[in-house]
Parts: C-alpha cells; structure tokens; sequence
C-alpha cells in the first residue's frame, strides 16, 4: 500500500489533498454545524460538492439573492408582500447531496440535532473561451 494514506475525517475534520492528488480536488473535510448555526458556502472561483451525513437542516438563497426561476422583479414583490408563496429552501437529511456549481451560493442552516456533512471542494479550470464563466 506504499502512497496511500488513509485519514480519520470525524478525528481529523479536514484534509488538503493537494499534497497527494493532482486532480482538481482541493479540499475535504467533514463539517459540523451546531442546532440553529447558519454558514454561507459560496463557488467563487471553485465548486462545491456536500453529502449530509447526519442530522438536518435547511439549504437557502442568500439575502437578496434571486431564485434563478423567478428572476421577474413582481414575482419578488409579491414574494416580500406574502412571505407564505417564499420558497423555504431545500431541506437536508442524511443522504442529501448539493453541488454548487462556479458562481453560485447558498446558506446551511442547521436544524435542531445540527448537522453534519462531508464538504469537497474542486478547482475549476480557467477557460479559453471568451464569456464561459469556466
């Protein structure tokens, strides 16, 4: 088994890969966010890949971020004048996977238990293309 390296991730908590991987994986870890905890992942300049492992909670937009399937500015009117039409976000249980491709976000709230997920983030590589955000 000479090169391989096996880490404890519940011990340990996070891992650079990039002492031993060549591919585009940048970070792993396993995060945990306490009952009611929020934090804001954001893809600027990377993606995000994370798989709930225990407990549950809430993915959101951002403040003021617009959902990109009602960009209309009355759809967010009448969202703000009837906050019961609001999306409430994507509920998290084990099991759940998110990918946050280049340039989005999104804010993990915590649920009563809290909420435990494994959080891989990946290098995007730079593109030739003119106007490809890649």
């Amino acid at each position: 088994m000479s090169g391989t390296v096996i880490t404890d991730l519940r011990r340990r908590g996070a891992v650079d890969p990039g002492r031993l991987l060549a591919g585009p994986l940048r970070g792993v870890g396993l995060r945990r966010l306490d009952p009611g905890r929020r934090t804001e992942v954001a893809a600027d300049g990377v993606e995000h890949a994370l798989y709930v492992t225990a407990g549950s909670g809430l993915a959101e937009l951002p403040d003021g971020a617009v959902h990109p399937n009602q960009p209309d500015h009355q759809d967010r009117q009448d969202r703000q004048d009837h906050p019961e039409r609001a999306e409430v976000g994507l509920p998290l249980v084990e099991g759940t996977a998110i990918v946050l491709p280049l340039g989005s976000r999104t804010v993990l709230t915590a649920g009563t238990a809290g909420l435990e997920y494994f959080h891989a983030v990946l290098a995007v590589p730079p593109s030739s293309e003119e106007g490809d955000p890649r």
